[in-house]
């Protein structure tokens, strides 16, 4: 099983910074709903969530014959794979290692393209255009804004991309972070015509995690070849409730946004000052960073730990080593108290 963030201690007041989850917490109008959709949990949920769906795609103006429903988006990454099995992948790293683990398990086959540090960690035309002529892929995994690193990449750029190849390339975007940043995202763009697919994570700016919610948007071509595989039941009642309402909490989307923005620009400043610290431009709720001195982050997480305090390392990701670790942008007061935790350690 692969590596991911979360604090598994037994310490229970924890500040846990290796989850990028909204600090906000869950918006006041979703958590009523889900308290008085208790009763509802005596019944079964709707095999598909079709109710659910169509108010989903009036929100977004698409429609239902171009969504999928998961529970949570990873299922979404496996039914992806497990529709397209023995296909060629090329996927841009270092990114979320669930995308390599559901390509090999289905038996496609695997090609990284993986980003530097003296990069920014950033994909240029000219990189992706000799990577794509080099192994001629089925499909292209790109996170965006891209998990660890943050970078994040504009519409007009990506379709610059998508014109490189002329072959019948799939291509799969997962904007689990976007709504962070108030980009639109490929989500925007035409998916009748175009070969692509869009995963949005609704458990992290909704902060709901616990609850598993994601969907996935993209050609009806693609969704119809993931719905084959799909099996029935796979989102609960209370997950189907949060769904029908998420895009109706605009205010809530408004605020999150302008927390993110103001923390992530102080912490980045901050953590600049830090001689032993080296942080790159995020465009989400967290930062990438990198020890300088040589100590390892694993050192860094049991210290820290011990102050009540949790991080990601990121030696498990591709590219990364164990210098490298991830820190989510959390209230003011808890990213005042990281600092200067990060300000005294010695390494």
């Amino acid at each position: 099983m692969n590596k991911h963030g979360g604090y598994y201690g037994d310490k229970t007041d924890i500040i846990d910074f290796s989850v990028n989850i909204n600090p906000l917490g869950i918006p006041q109008g979703i958590k009523e709903k889900l308290i008085q959709g208790i009763e509802s949990l005596v019944d079964y949920p709707e095999i598909t969530g079709e109710t659910a769906m169509g108010k989903l795609a009036a929100g977004i103006s698409k429609r239902p014959d171009q969504l999928i429903l998961g529970n949570g988006a990873i299922e979404l990454i496996y039914l992806l794979a497990r529709s397209l099995s023995d296909k060629k992948a090329l996927i841009i790293q270092p990114t979320f290692n669930e995308y390599s683990r559901a390509l090999k398990l289905y038996g496609c086959r695997t090609v990284d393209l993986v980003l530097t540090k003296e990069e920014g960690f950033r994909l240029t035309t000219e990189k992706l255009k000799e990577a794509l002529l080099a192994e001629k892929p089925d499909l292209l995994f790109l996170c965006n804004p891209n998990n660890p690193t943050g970078v994040i990449y504009a519409n007009d750029e990506i379709k610059e991309w998508m014109a490189i190849s002329d072959w019948d390339m799939i291509w799969f975007f997962d904007e689990s972070f976007m709504d962070f940043t108030g980009q639109p995202g490929m989500l925007s763009e035409d998916l009748d015509q175009g070969n692509f697919f869009v995963l949005k994570s609704l458990t992290k700016f909704y902060a709901l995690p616990g609850l598993r919610i994601g969907y996935g948007a993209g050609n009806p071509k693609i969704i119809e070849g993931m719905m084959r595989y799909k099996e029935p039941w796979t989102i609960n009642s209370l997950g189907l409730l949060a769904l029908e309402d998420v895009y109706q909490e605009k205010g809530f989307a408004n605020q999150t946004i302008e927390h993110i923005n103001s923390q992530r620009e102080i912490v980045f400043n901050e953590l600049q000052k830090i001689s032993s610290i080296e942080v790159f431009k995020s465009a989400t709720d967290f930062h990438l960073c990198r020890i300088r001195n040589g100590a390892s982050s694993l050192k860094l997480k049991n210290d820290i730990e011990q102050a009540g305090m949790s991080l990601r390392t990121c030696e498990d990701f591709s590219g990364l080593d164990e210098s490298y670790f991830r820190i989510a942008i959390k209230s003011s007061q808890a990213n005042e108290r990281l600092i200067e935790f990060l300000k005294k350690w010695k390494g």
